[in-house]
């Protein structure tokens, strides 16, 4: 943490000097003042992004203090354009603050393996606004474990080129906890003995070891608390009062760490494996569950991605055993039919929810005057969206501004349908593949009682009752 706190007073010190240039009417060389952080989790790399936030704000540089934090998920969606709407949204969102973009390599991984995937889409929507300068630009903070961040900005030399400030924030030393231990009792108004003040360095030195303590981290000081409050807690009869309902003795915090020892530290998951819950899940219900790695490496994180599968992109992705191919395809060809069910149903059903017909539709976007050729020609929405720019030449609209105009409207509105289709098929979809989990588990529970029952009456323990001693 000392190599952080050099690097932002030397920041603080560029900023406040740019200041007074400005103020005395010189240009500033260099205006670009993102960052990236990395390192291990609970090393506080989100709030010294909120520390920045108010930094900026109070030197002047932002016009906000906020920070937005985003992954992978909140950006990329699973369609082409939807990505750069999604993208765009967070990135309005988080104008004049901070964009904190957490485990930012999940971006590009799937790229740099050569699979398809939406994240270019939102690399690009960013790198747009990258070189924006003034107060109520965005700060991108890209954060993530080391090695990955370092593959994510070699990826992309634009990308790598815009990122100016890069901080590592390394595992916390033995003082280091300690000294955030006593901020955090403080902070609660509690207090430690004397001698559990004393003795504190030895306790978590010699309990935990450096592997566990970088699994850990700041989150280490927060489970050390939470279960030393416990055992005074339990040490303490129900007369006690005053400073001693307060006070943290050597014996609380000496049990305290040795759960440590039994707990199951934060497992590291597979960077790559992040974010595909939904396809894990199903695979699981299919009794492939082994295979969906090989998916969801491959960028296929949602079941909507899974749509667009032949058997040879299966076969290519690393599934070779016929039998486990052949129900890989099963899968997929059944969700391809689920897309498609909803995606008719909902066409069906769709209302424009500005417009009650077309007529209403052309008026609100200053086109009412072509209101009577669409009656004619019987215009609704289910035909709206399938308009092409020759269809309406056809339909009489021979000069070329009045149909442009029309056809940019026209495809506007559809890409915004498709786009909020979309997101309404994914998440009922998600909704289906939900409760059919659910169910699959239940049938389980049933099976397994059904088989206890079956057991009991053999040995003669029938709805409940023992057999006779007689």
């Amino acid at each position: 943490m000392e190599s952080v706190k050099k690097q932002m007073e030397q920041l603080c010190k560029q900023l406040s000097l740019d200041i007074r240039r400005r103020a005395e009417g010189h240009n500033t060389l260099d205006a670009i003042r993102h960052m990236m952080f990395t390192g291990n989790p609970g090393v506080g790399k989100t709030t010294v992004s909120r520390l920045v936030a108010r930094l900026y704000h109070q030197l002047g540089v932002s016009a906000k203090d906020s920070v937005v934090e985003v992954q992978k998920g909140d950006l990329v969606a699973g369609y082409v354009n939807q990505t750069a709407m999604k993208t765009a949204k967070k990135i309005k969102e988080a104008r004049g603050g901070i964009l904190f973009v957490d485990e930012a390599y999940q971006l590009t991984q799937a790229l740099q393996r050569g699979q398809s995937d939406f994240s270019g889409e939102a690399i690009d929507e960013m790198m747009k606004v990258m070189n924006e300068t003034g107060r109520k630009s965005v700060t991108f903070v890209f954060a993530g474990y080391k090695k990955e961040m370092d593959e994510f900005v070699q990826y992309n030399a634009g990308l790598e080129s815009r990122i100016k400030y890069r901080f590592h924030f390394d595992d916390y030393t033995v003082p280091d906890l300690c000294k955030i231990v006593n901020i955090k009792i403080k902070a609660k108004g509690y207090k430690m003995t004397a001698d559990a003040e004393k003795n504190l360095n030895a306790i978590i030195d010699k309990n935990t070891t450096a592997d566990l303590r970088s699994k850990y981290n700041g989150r280490l000081t927060d489970n050390l608390l939470q279960w030393a409050a416990d055992c005074m807690n339990q040490r303490l009869d129900l007369t006690a009062s005053g400073e001693q309902l307060i006070t943290l003795t050597k014996d609380d915090l000496s049990e305290a760490i040795k759960k440590f020892q039994l707990a199951r530290p934060p497992q590291k998951k597979d960077p790559a494996l992040l974010g595909g819950e939904q396809v894990e899940q199903q695979f699981k219900m299919w009794g492939i569950q082994h295979l969906s790695a090989f998916f969801v490496r491959a960028g296929y994180r949602q079941l909507v991605d899974l749509i667009h599968l032949s058997k040879q992109d299966i076969m290519a992705l690393g599934v070779t055993k016929d039998a486990e191919v052949r129900r890989a395809v099963q899968l997929v060809e059944r969700l391809k039919q689920e897309h498609r069910k909803e995606s008719l149903e909902m066409d069906a059903l769709f209302v424009d929810p500005d417009s009650v017909d077309v007529k209403t539709w052309l008026e609100k976007r200053s086109l009412g005057e072509f209101a009577k050729l669409f009656e004619r020609h019987r215009v609704d929405f289910e035909v709206l969206g399938d308009l092409t720019y020759e269809d309406l030449k056809e339909m009489g609209l021979n000069e070329v501004g009045p149909r442009r105009r029309i056809h940019r409207q026209i495809v506007q509105w559809r890409d915004d349908r498709e786009a909020k289709k979309a997101d309404a098929i994914r998440s009922r979809m998600q909704v289906q593949e939900n409760k059919a989990y659910l169910e699959s588990q239940q049938q389980n529970v049933d099976d397994r009682l059904q088989h206890l029952k079956a057991s009991l009456g053999e040995s003669g323990y029938v709805t409940g009752l023992r057999p006779s001693s007689g």
